[in-house]
């Protein structure tokens, strides 16, 4: 079997007809748009954002599209580029493991700028087009990963544009001709590199997506022609991204979704993933044991190579740098302090008194063998008074199998709203979300979160 057998081409003609109203899908996917419309009011100041929000104004004119939370709009193209990337800010938004991308935060501020201008959409089809870009998302990322995202590509950028591009199609109706030229057009579109991780221009790769991919469907429903078949054969995308050859698997689609099976990582902390299963195996060992920074000598932690090369910030000067490191979120919460969006300023990384403990908190790259990014992490804790303590975390919080709970969805929330000044928000933001999957109009439904709030 090879890859040109179970073709790009076959993937747009299912995504364009796909039947994703399930009430598991529905479900699941209204609770993807609360996590992250949460993530895009809490990153609508961060600096980045801001910094996209001037450059959109001058670079991408006037529209009906929203940049949430402020009460300005934008075309649809630069609205996505601004919300996607406040989405992405503060690295609170979603992972999504067949990808091995920051899915929600690409999908979400897409189609919401796709459906401005447009005939009501239903909170039903904005769902299920959701659905379909993340499950086109996992087809792909199936064949790329994980050498796409161990060469250095950023798959939320790559991966990304192409998913939101299939979900911005099949919002606006795309027969298979034209949905396939969509997610073409994506695939040129698509880039980014993890060099940027650690840097403002990080999260600009989930608005440089989201903007290729309501660009790409445009363009298509304007008629613009495109290679249908983009992932396989010579200068396809794995050959170029991945050099891959590995079978799209597609003999199961609609009947299996990655969004049931894999779920998404929902994050209770707002700093990159790679350090969340190390953090969820502190949290037990102090729980287990009642110790707290003082008492702590050496903290040691085994994690897949390709994690750990994530958070290469070891002794963190700035927030943004913070957000990509092991050692300092470990440091908070060995201090009792919780983690939260207000641990993650210039302020509160320079306010760190003894920067030798940053040292003492090592990570250790592993080659993760079969399990590969599910590999379990080994932490292990030496203390003062010479005890050692290890515990292997398996099970990562906020996953499938893990989901956070209700209070600590709420808890999230209120981090991001207070974050963003938008304390008092909650009610309404809670009855907009709450009325989403059911709405016969979308925009209308969250047109109070679009309002202008205090910063």
């Amino acid at each position: 079997m090879t890859l040109s057998e179970f073709s790009s081409v076959t993937l747009a003609k299912w995504a364009a007809t796909a039947d994703a109203s399930a009430q598991a899908l529905i479900e699941s996917a209204g609770a993807a748009f609360a996590d992250t419309l949460a993530c895009m009011l809490g990153g609508r100041n961060d600096s980045a954002t801001q910094a996209v929000l001037q450059a959109a104004r001058a670079t991408h004119g006037a529209g009906e599209a929203a940049v949430w939370g402020t009460g300005q709009t934008l075309s649809p193209a630069g609205a996505a580029l601004v919300e996607a990337t406040a989405a992405h800010a503060l690295d609170f938004d979603d992972n999504f493991a067949p990808a091995i991308s920051h899915a929600s935060a690409v999908l979400v501020p897409a189609l919401l700028a796709m459906a401005a201008g447009r005939s009501a959409i239903s909170g039903v089809d904005l769902m299920q087009a959701y659905c379909i870009g993340l499950e086109v998302q996992a087809r792909i990322g199936a064949v790329m990963q994980p050498e796409h995202y161990g060469a250095g590509w950023h798959s939320t950028s790559t991966v990304g544009a192409i998913g939101a591009a299939a979900a911005c199609a099949r919002l606006i109706g795309a027969d298979g001709d034209a949905m396939a030229r969509a997610m073409s057009l994506a695939y040129s579109q698509s880039s980014g590199s993890k060099l940027q991780f650690g840097s403002e221009a990080k999260p600009t790769h989930a608005g440089l997506a989201a903007r290729a991919a309501v660009t790409a469907a445009a363009l298509a429903e304007a008629g613009l022609g495109a290679k249908p078949e983009f992932v396989a054969g010579p200068w396809g995308m794995a050959d170029l991204f991945a050099g891959t050859e590995r079978a799209m698997v597609l003999d199961d689609l609609g009947t299996s979704w990655a969004l049931l099976t894999d779920g998404l990582m929902v994050k209770r902390f707002p700093c990159c993933a790679a350090s969340h299963r190390a953090l969820d195996g502190v949290e037990f060992l102090m729980t287990e044991h009642d110790f707290k920074l003082v008492d702590v000598e050496r903290v040691e932690v085994e994690m897949p190579d390709l994690l750990a090369r994530n958070l290469r910030y070891d002794a963190p000067e700035t927030a943004a740098e913070a957000r990509f490191s092991l050692s300092y979120p470990v440091l908070r919460l060995l201090s009792g302090e919780g983690l939260s969006l207000f641990h993650f300023t210039q302020e509160a990384v320079s306010a760190i008194e003894d920067r030798t403990a940053l040292a003492r908190i090592i990570r250790k790259p592993v080659d993760p063998g079969p399990k590969g990014m599910h590999r379990p992490y080994g932490i292990k804790i030496t203390l003062r008074d010479g005890d050692v303590l290890f515990h292997e975390q398996t099970s990562l919080v906020g996953t499938i199998g893990q989901p956070l709970s209700q209070a600590q969805m709420d808890t999230k929330i209120a981090d991001c709203l207070a974050w963003a000044g938008l304390k008092g928000w909650e009610g309404r933001f809670d009855a907009a979300l709450g009325a989403l999957p059911e709405t016969p109009d979308v925009l209308a439904c969250l047109a109070p979160l679009a309002e202008g709030g205090q910063a």
